[in-house]
């Protein structure tokens, strides 16, 4: 064979390689993208309930939802009807109830966001005045027993009802902010 020959072979062997090496690219980008991780919870617990303790071994609030599901990586926790009872510093007088329909609890565990209809209800029995607020969805800093909307809300006293748009509340103190429109009465008790 020439030498002509034996160039014009290779080059169509080069230009073969470069067509399929080519080809084979453009194939790949136009394969359908992987699909998006799945959000389907890592783990599923029925009748769930957590006591949380403090430093001292005394209950400090107790969760119960009949259902919980760990989601995948750091997308934190859902919680199907949870209650949340929040109990003074004696671990055995509930002073606060929050229920709400959907809950979510982040990855790092300091914020549980309540979703849906919201009511906290602060009971007679625990020696302070009691309250019930409807709204909806409350965030809620546990480690500041602090909760807060941005959603109308609904107070509801033995002395009174006020009506607002936006509250925060401190659950550990007598003190709620109604933020904006705050409608409402006060009958004060008689002495």
């Amino acid at each position: 064979m020439t030498t002509r020959g034996l160039l014009s072979l290779a080059g169509l062997a080069a230009l073969a390689g470069l067509s399929y090496g080519l080809l084979r690219w453009v194939e790949s980008s136009l394969r359908a993208p992987a699909p998006a991780d799945s959000q389907a919870p890592v783990l599923t617990v029925e009748q769930f309930r957590a006591v949380r303790l403090n430093l001292a071994g005394v209950r400090e609030y107790v969760l119960e939802a009949p259902r919980l599901s760990q989601l995948p990586g750091q997308s934190g926790i859902r919680i199907e009807q949870p209650v949340l009872d929040w109990y003074q510093p004696d671990g055995q007088t509930r002073e606060w109830r929050l229920q709400a329909d959907q809950g979510w609890i982040a990855a790092d565990y300091q914020i549980l966001r309540l979703e849906g209809t919201v009511v906290m209800d602060r009971a007679a029995t625990s020696g302070k005045p009691p309250v019930t607020i409807t709204t909806r969805d409350v965030s809620v800093h546990r480690t500041d027993r602090y909760a807060e909307t941005a959603a109308p809300v609904r107070a509801v006293t033995p002395d009174g009802e006020f009506r607002a748009i936006g509250a925060r509340a401190w659950l550990d103190q007598e003190r709620l902010e109604l933020l904006s429109e705050v409608r409402g009465f006060y009958v004060p008790p008689n002495p």
